[in-house]
């Protein structure tokens, strides 16, 4: 009798400490999440499509439409460069057709609306970060060791960002990474040589290793370590439930099945300013694959 009581407290110990677990991850979830949630946004069918949106100066600075096939257990990232043309009202182009304006209209909405407009795929959801939640999360993972690909000169005095690296030097803190993330040119000029794409492989480049970090181990006990920078500086419309269906849903993501691209096209200067002309036919076969799976 004595032993099976012991059991039954045992494994009545064991449902309270994982309804607590819950509890608590739930709370964290909840307090991240916008208001309203995601209503208005397509309900996903098989893959989900998540608009991460990186804010800086009231501006998209970083654009990366991700899509998460839960079956597959497979991730495919399309960077879309933030000086991608989008047709406006007016018929004069200005710089309000640079893709990047659109958060400064209506925040992230307007941005959704804008990468659905551009790449015919709907979006379900949005995470917006800027640059101190980045900052924020690699320090609580413990950093993410990058190889500099160029010597990096850069003082911006204004802003108070001084960029100094040697070519091939490792670095893995917060504020390191942001500075990599923010270089495009040095003070004497001279930047990567494919211009702002190779900002966005270098941008890329860390997504990868971030989520490779994040994936070693078990998926919830990490993501629930970055909690705070999370909290304090994540937004999403996405709920609770949903937040945390993915992310169990996101264990044993094998890394060989993590893919990132541009989305194609090429720069052009259109009325004397500088733009990402995308490729209307190859941006069509390119996310095909995503509408059909939505069908």
């Amino acid at each position: 009798m004595n032993r099976r009581k012991i059991i039954t407290w045992t494994i009545i110990t064991v449902l309270v400490l994982a309804i607590a677990a819950y509890g608590a991850v739930y709370a964290f979830l909840n307090s991240m999440s916008v208001a309203g949630g995601a209503e208005g946004y397509p309900v996903p069918v098989d893959k989900v499509n998540v608009l991460t949106i990186g804010v800086a100066r009231e501006m998209a600075d970083t654009i990366m439409l991700c899509s998460f096939d839960p079956k597959e257990k497979s991730v495919s990232i399309h960077s879309i460069p933030r000086d991608t043309y989008v047709k406006r009202n007016s018929s004069k182009t200005t710089a309000s057709n640079k893709i990047n304006a659109s958060y400064h209209k209506d925040g992230a909405d307007s941005v959704v609306k804008a990468v659905e407009t551009l790449t015919g795929v709907p979006v379900h959801y949005y995470v917006e970060v800027d640059y101190k939640a980045v900052e924020a999360i690699v320090d609580a993972m413990g950093g993410v060791k990058v190889e500099v690909p160029v010597k990096m000169n850069y003082d911006d005095p204004a802003d108070d960002l001084h960029i100094h690296f040697e070519k091939g030097q490792t670095v893995s803190k917060g504020e390191d990474i942001i500075k990599l993330l923010r270089w495009r040119k040095n003070n004497k000029g001279g930047g990567y040589a494919e211009g702002d794409l190779g900002r966005i492989k270098m941008q890329q480049e860390i997504v990868k290793l971030g989520i490779q970090k994040i994936l070693k181990g078990n998926l919830v006990a990490n993501f629930v370590k970055l909690q705070a920078p999370i909290k304090q500086y994540v937004k999403t419309n996405m709920s609770p439930k949903q937040m945390m269906y993915y992310i169990t849903k996101g264990q044993g993501i094998d890394r060989d099945k993590i893919t990132l691209q541009t989305i194609p096209g090429k720069s052009d200067m259109i009325n004397g300013l500088s733009f990402y002309v995308p490729s209307k036919e190859k941006m069509k076969t390119l996310f095909q694959g995503l509408k059909e799976k939505q069908d």
